[in-house]
């Protein structure tokens, strides 16, 4: 195996290769045949091909693989109308290299009010150049003016027939010999990505070395922690609201506090570190500070509830 990830690997890079989202590819085909938009908003689960999606439009209406990379915003860390505005002065000009701009804003539900206000005229009215692509977990929180200026694409999570063909294909393409366990390793990771073709593909690359389909599944519950401490630590970026993090927190009840807490600092300092705006900033501040002191693991989630509780709820 290379030391390319699994799920970087085999990110699609064309439609053909997307799978288990055919009714959106043969949609966002003929949308581009016609030139009917330069406005997508692509919702549904994490993993489920939302971002992949968008690079791969872009690159069938003419971006560059340059382009489409310095076109890529996380809204959790552009929040406010001024980060916003920055963003939108790119399609302002024409692109150097290829023949289109495109600017594809992930988790776009996590802009302030002010920034999606600012967003309807370039939504409506994009130069011949530019494009727009929206993407989201949580519609709900994107206004209906927004949604209406876009074409709307709502991902599924994949089936997991689905997942299994794509694992085994790659399983065999790495040369990944699970031995007799092979089947139930493979039905493991498939069922435990939640219809996620990326996070099957990590938990291949995670049970790659497993045993046993014993040994395979103590792995992947043992990433379902981890993944849990980064849903956690995203909610708190984005400023979700005290019921979602309740939720977030008892699945979470059974993980070692300290490496939920290692997990939130790492995330909260990048964005800080990546912060375009003073107001990103001190909120990922806020954050690195409520988790700044260790938790003792006899105390089990209490800390994660009390450092969470002071952030949202006030001291």
């Amino acid at each position: 195996m290379t030391d390319t990830t699994l799920h970087t690997k085999y990110r699609p890079t064309k439609f053909a290769d997307v799978v288990g989202q055919d009714t959106a590819v043969r949609s966002l085909r003929q949308v581009l045949k016609r030139g009917l938009s330069h406005a997508f908003l692509f919702t549904g689960p994490s993993g489920t091909g939302k971002t992949t999606l968008a690079r791969i439009v872009a690159a069938e209406v003419g971006c560059s693989p340059q382009d489409i990379r310095a076109g890529e915003h996380d809204a959790a860390t552009n929040t406010g109308i001024d980060a916003m505005r920055a963003i939108q002065e790119m399609l302002e000009y024409k692109p150097i290299s290829g023949s289109v701009r495109a600017l594809i804003i992930d988790e776009c539900h996590a802009l302030s009010k002010a920034a999606f206000q600012s967003l309807l005229k370039a939504l409506e009215e994009p130069p011949t150049w530019g494009y727009w692509f929206l993407c989201t977990t949580e519609p709900a929180r994107v206004p209906a003016a927004v949604v209406t200026r876009c074409a709307r694409y709502d991902l599924k999570p994949v089936g997991q027939p689905v997942l299994l063909d794509l694992l085994d294909r790659v399983a065999l393409a790495e040369k990944i010999n699970l031995g007799e366990d092979t089947s139930r390793v493979l039905t493991a990771c498939a069922r435990e990505a939640l219809g996620s073709p990326r996070q099957a593909l990590v938990n291949l690359a995670m049970c790659a070395g497993a045993k046993s389909a014993a040994e395979a599944r103590e792995l992947l519950q043992s990433a379902e922690g981890a993944r849990g401490a980064f849903e956690l630590a995203q909610a708190l970026v984005r400023g979700a609201k005290w019921p979602e993090i309740q939720v977030i927190l008892a699945d979470l009840a059974d993980t070692s506090p300290e490496s939920v807490r290692h997990t939130i600092r790492a995330y909260a300092t990048k964005v800080v570190l990546g912060a375009k705006s003073e107001r990103a900033a001190a909120h990922g501040m806020s954050i690195l500070d409520a988790f700044a002191e260790p938790f003792a693991p006899q105390d089990g989630i209490s800390p994660v509830v009390l450092a969470c509780g002071s952030l949202l709820l006030g001291e």
